[in-house]
């Protein structure tokens, strides 16, 4: 992390950029944290950062969108089925601002939510639409945590990361659950 902050302060708006498509919240808290310090001016980290999050799921996107095929002939090593995209589908559907929402708002499982979200064909103005609207909330909220709570950064990471463990499992479990449920129900319809 401590390369992260020296990189900032050394190359500032022209190293964020980048750094936002990828590394994501830590990093605009960190940036949070430089702008308490007077060292970067809060209204163009926001800018950059917002920017950075929104190519960064465009970019999810259009590799789901684009890579679709690659998804579907190997996705299963990661739990992504045909069945359980067509399933998604609906969900996508019926309540896409909801499905990216979730997506981006649960650390750790965002790049699949917006890689399921491309190859489900969820028309692109809605999805980069809720992308945006969910991209501004959660940039402004990182970026005051990193003003007034960015001196630790390094504990803040620690329960993203923390929350992120907790969020995939309790997703499995959850999955898990609605798999055995769904497998009583065939069994009991076939035993009558």
């Amino acid at each position: 992390m401590s390369d992260i902050i020296s990189l900032l302060e050394t190359y500032k708006y022209l190293i964020l950029f980048p750094l936002a498509i990828i590394e994501g919240p830590i990093l605009t808290v960190i940036a949070g944290f430089l702008v308490s310090l007077s060292v970067m001016n809060i209204y163009i980290v926001y800018v950059i950062v917002v920017l950075g999050d929104v190519i960064g799921d465009a970019l999810y996107y259009g590799l789901g969108r684009f890579g679709s095929g690659f998804l579907h002939r190997h996705g299963h090593w990661v739990g992504v089925t045909t069945e359980r995209l067509e399933r998604t589908k609906a969900v996508y559907q019926d309540h896409h601002f909801k499905a990216v929402a979730l997506s981006k708002l649960i650390y750790g499982i965002g790049l699949i939510g917006m890689v399921v979200a491309g190859s489900l064909k969820m028309p692109y103005k809605r999805f980069m639409l809720a992308a945006s609207l969910i991209s501004l909330a959660q940039s402004a909220l990182l970026l005051f945590i990193g003003i007034f709570f960015g001196y630790a950064y390094v504990q803040i990471e620690q329960y993203l990361n923390d929350f992120a463990a907790i969020a995939s499992v309790s997703v499995a479990v959850i999955l898990l659950m609605l798999a055995v449920r769904h497998f009583r129900k065939q069994e009991s319809a076939s035993n009558p």
